[in-house]
């Protein structure tokens, strides 16, 4: 019984450290996605 609680603790463990991962490469990825738009239009505005 014992064993199976450290189990089911242990996964929901490393759900949360995936949640985690996911969540900061999607900020990323937003994060980069907007900045090469707004790098184009202020080039763009310069030349």
């Amino acid at each position: 019984m014992k064993y199976q609680e450290e189990k089911k603790l242990f996964f929901r463990e490393r759900i949360h450290s995936l949640n985690i991962f996911l969540f900061l490469g999607f900020n990323l990825t937003l994060i980069s996605i907007l900045g090469f738009i707004w790098f184009n239009s202020s080039i763009e505005k310069v030349v």
